[in-house]
């Protein structure tokens, strides 16, 4: 609580040795769950590349091939792809750390994208390009056609995919890559027409989205008991908001005191529930309010201790 211009502590109860050891587990927990911070470096990286790409279809050739725009081009490109593995990375890595009693589909639903997901493998297929025979933009062009929809003419940054593949896998030194490029050629076998890099982008991206929120809504029962067990101790603390849980070790032999302060901060949980609320939407669910299919908080389904 602030007096004064100050702080000053006030003692509400004392915890028990296992609403300690639960309040840190549940607030690690709660931190760690934020769609923004997984998404967000993903959704960053795509939307600079995707104004570079617009801008491509703007200018005139010369700036085209202009050295300034070609580096910004090739490394808006080449971070776009690379956070896409990075996303996945970073998704494996919170379902060890959430470490469910429940699997999380988020591995295998990964392994399924790369196998038979058109857009994903290529970005995948792409970020090896940008890797080993760079930049990955080489195999963008400009197209001019019409709209088949409407027959206006339209410019698109364009990427001819089975020609990109059949290059990649001529030129491969090792017969492992020659055939992983023939196995995206498959995916896009029926696709002989150029395609608008732009959709193949917003495709992948969709399948990620999709999947991070399938890995969120399975965690639920166990984040909204996290959520539950917080909001309680934050809610027998005045001022609301101002609720923290403090634990003094002292070592008397050497006169001193470990202190560890765990705010009980409603904004992290506050975020956690707009991630469940995303991710629900994303699976075209309801919000958690209007439909809370969670069990009792000391019923979570299953033997975890928080």
């Amino acid at each position: 609580m602030k007096v004064d211009g100050g702080h000053t502590i006030t003692k509400v109860r004392s915890l028990t040795d296992l609403e300690s050891a639960r309040i840190r587990e549940s607030m690690d927990r709660l931190r760690g769950f934020s769609g923004h911070a997984m998404l967000g470096p993903l959704v960053d990286s795509l939307n600079q590349l995707t104004e570079t790409l617009d801008e491509m279809l703007t200018i005139t050739p010369d700036t085209l091939n202009h050295g300034a725009f070609r580096s910004r081009l090739n490394g808006r490109m080449s971070a776009a792809l690379t956070s896409f593995s990075g996303f996945r990375a970073a998704i494996e890595q919170h379902v060890r750390r959430l470490a469910l009693p429940t699997p999380s589909s988020a591995p295998d639903n990964f392994k399924t994208l790369y196998a038979s997901h058109p857009s994903y493998r290529l970005v995948h297929m792409l970020r090896n390009l940008d890797q080993h025979r760079p930049p990955a933009s080489s195999v963008l062009t400009i197209s001019k056609d019409e709209d088949p929809a409407t027959g206006d003419p339209r410019s698109r940054p364009t990427i001819d995919v089975l020609a990109t593949v059949k290059r990649c896998a001529d030129e491969s030194s090792s017969a492992n890559h020659r055939t992983q490029w023939e196995q995206c050629g498959a995916l896009w076998v029926d696709q002989t027409e150029p395609v608008d890099a732009r959709v193949v982008f917003r495709s992948a991206f969709n399948a990620c989205e999709t999947v991070l929120a399938a890995h969120l809504n399975e965690a639920e029962p166990w984040i909204l008991r996290d959520v539950r067990f917080i909001a309680g101790l934050v809610g027998e603390v005045q001022p609301w908001g101002s609720a923290h849980a403090i634990r003094v070790e002292r070592d008397e032999a050497k006169g001193l005191a470990h202190i560890e302060d765990v705010a009980l901060s409603a904004l992290t949980f506050g975020e956690a529930m707009a991630t469940l609320d995303a991710a629900r939407r994303i699976l075209g669910k309801r919000s958690v309010a209007e439909d809370d299919p969670a069990p009792a908080p000391d019923d979570p389904g299953g033997d975890m201790e928080a």
